[in-house]
C-alpha cells in the first residue's frame, strides 16, 4: 500500500501528539527537577511541532478545494 505526503504527515502528527502526551506524563513523575524541566523542553519542542504539521495539513486541504 502506498502512503500519500499526506498520509504521512498526518502519522507525524499523530506520533507528535502522543510525544506530547508521553512527555507530560513523565514530567508528572519526574523526581529530579532538572529531567522535569527536559521533558518540559520537549513538551514544547513537540508542541511547535504539532502546529508544523497542522498547518501543513491545512495547506493540503486547502490546495484540493
Amino acid at each position: 500500500m502506498s502512503n500519500t505526503p499526506i498520509d504521512i504527515i498526518r502519522m507525524a502528527l499523530e506520533r507528535e501528539k502522543q510525544a506530547v502526551r508521553d512527555y507530560t506524563e513523565f514530567a508528572k513523575t519526574a523526581e529530579d527537577p532538572s529531567v522535569r524541566e527536559m521533558f518540559l523542553f520537549l513538551i514544547e519542542e513537540e508542541k511547535r511541532h504539532v502546529k508544523l504539521l497542522q498547518e501543513e495539513i491545512e495547506k493540503e486541504v486547502y490546495q484540493e478545494m
